[in-house]
C-alpha cells in the first residue's frame, strides 16, 4: 500500500464573505479498506491528469516550507502539521473574499521510491461524501460512496527525494501545484502564497527544458507518429508557428508529436527528469533556434542535425574542419563501409 497518512481538515467559507470556520480533524483516516484506497487513488489521478501544473520550489521564507520540515525533522506530527497548514491558509482566506473554502486533503504516500506529500482543495457539492463524525473528531470518508475527485479545485505536491538533494543543488524543483493563469481579484494567487511558492520560471526557460524532454524521449517509432528526435524538435516549431501568438501547450504539442495516445508523455517525461514544465507558454523569437535543426549538403554528402549538437560539441567545427564525436555513427559508417566491400 503507497499510502502512510491520510487527514481531512475544512475552512467554510462563502464566496465574498469574510467569515471563516476552520473544522480540524484530531486524527488520522485509518487506510484499511478499499474505498478509502480508492479515494486517494482518484485524488493522485486527478492530480495526474491535470492540465494547469506547473512545477517549482519554495521561497525561502516559505511558512509552509518551515511547517514541512518541521514534519520531516520529527518535530511535529502529521496531524499537528496539517493541523498548522489550514490555520495558515484560514488566514489567508480572510483576506480573500472572492475565494471560497472547501475540505484540504492531505496524504503521505511513497510511490516508485518517492516520498510525496500532497495536498488537496476539494469541493464536496454533493454532500455527505465526506462528513465529520464528532464521536470520533474528525473527518471520515462514506465507505459506499467516496468523494467525488472531479471537484478537485487545486492541489500540490511535494517531492521528498528531490526536495533533499536541493539542499546542494538549487535548480532542481521539488514543488508541483495547480495554478491559473487568470489572476482577477487574486484568486489564482492565494494557493500558491500560501504555499510560498517561488515565481513561475521565464518562457524562454520552458522553451529549454521542453526541448530536453523531447530530446529524452529520442526518436519515436510508433507507427503514425514515428520520427527521429530531429525531426520532433522541427515539428515543434512548425506547431508554435501555426498559431498567431505562437503558444505552446504541451499536452496538444505531445499528442502531435506523438499521438493521441501519448498526450502526457512530455509532461511525463519532464516529471521523471527534474524538467521544468507548463501547460502553456509562448515560444518567443529568441527561443526558436533551440527547435531549429542545423541542415547542410555539400556534394554528396549532407548533414542534419539539432543545433544543441553544436553547443555540446558533439559536432565540432574548427579551422575548416567538421568532427563528429558520436561512436555509434562511426561504428555504423564502419558496418556499412564493409558489408558493401564483402558483397
Amino acid at each position: 500500500m503507497p499510502y502512510r497518512n491520510l487527514i481531512i481538515h475544512s475552512i467554510e467559507k462563502e464566496q465574498f464573505s469574510d467569515t471563516v470556520i476552520v473544522v480540524k480533524s484530531k486524527s488520522t483516516i485509518d487506510i484499511d479498506d478499499e474505498s478509502i484506497e480508492k479515494f486517494c487513488d482518484s485524488l493522485v489521478d486527478s492530480y495526474r491528469n491535470d492540465n494547469r501544473i506547473s512545477n517549482t520550489k519554495f521561497k525561502e521564507n516559505s511558512r509552509f516550507k518551515g511547517m514541512y520540515d518541521g514534519l520531516k525533522k520529527s518535530e511535529k506530527t502529521f496531524v499537528e502539521c496539517t493541523s498548522e497548514m489550514v490555520d495558515s491558509i484560514a488566514s489567508i482566506l480572510e483576506l480573500t473574499k472572492t475565494a471560497k473554502g472547501g475540505k484540504f486533503v492531505f496524504i503521505e504516500a511513497q510511490q516508485n521510491g518517492n516520498d510525496f506529500f500532497y495536498v488537496f482543495l476539494i469541493r464536496d457539492t454533493t454532500g455527505g461524501q465526506i462528513k465529520y463524525s464528532s464521536e470520533n473528531s474528525k473527518y471520515v470518508l462514506n465507505s459506499v460512496e467516496y468523494a467525488d475527485t472531479n471537484n478537485l479545485a487545486m492541489a500540490a505536491r511535494v517531492n521528498y527525494n528531490i526536495y533533499k538533494l536541493s539542499q546542494n543543488d538549487d535548480l532542481l524543483n521539488y514543488l508541483s501545484f495547480t495554478y491559473s493563469g487568470n489572476k482577477q481579484d487574486g484568486v489564482s494567487d492565494y494557493f500558491a502564497n500560501w504555499l510560498g511558492a517561488s515565481e513561475l520560471h521565464k518562457n524562454s526557460e520552458y522553451a529549454i527544458h521542453l526541448r530536453k524532454a523531447i530530446l529524452k524521449i529520442g526518436d519515436f517509432d510508433e507507427a503514425e507518429h514515428a520520427g527521429s528526435a530531429t525531426e520532433k524538435l522541427q515539428l515543434v516549431l512548425n506547431y508554435a508557428m501555426s498559431n498567431e501568438d505562437d503558444i505552446i501547450n504541451i499536452y496538444s504539442l505531445s499528442e502531435h508529436l506523438y499521438g493521441p495516445d501519448n498526450r502526457n508523455l512530455i509532461r511525463d517525461t519532464c516529471d521523471e527528469n527534474n524538467f521544468i514544465f507548463t501547460e502553456r507558454f509562448k515560444l518567443i523569437t529568441t527561443s526558436k533556434n533551440l527547435f531549429r535543426n542545423i541542415s547542410v549538403k555539400v556534394g554528396e554528402i549532407k548533414l542534419q542535425f539539432p543545433r544543441i549538437f553544436l553547443e555540446n560539441q558533439t559536432v565540432k567545427v574548427s579551422n575548416g574542419v567538421v568532427v563528429i564525436d558520436d561512436s555509434t555513427l562511426a561504428e555504423k559508417i564502419i558496418q556499412d563501409y564493409e558489408s558493401k566491400n564483402e558483397a
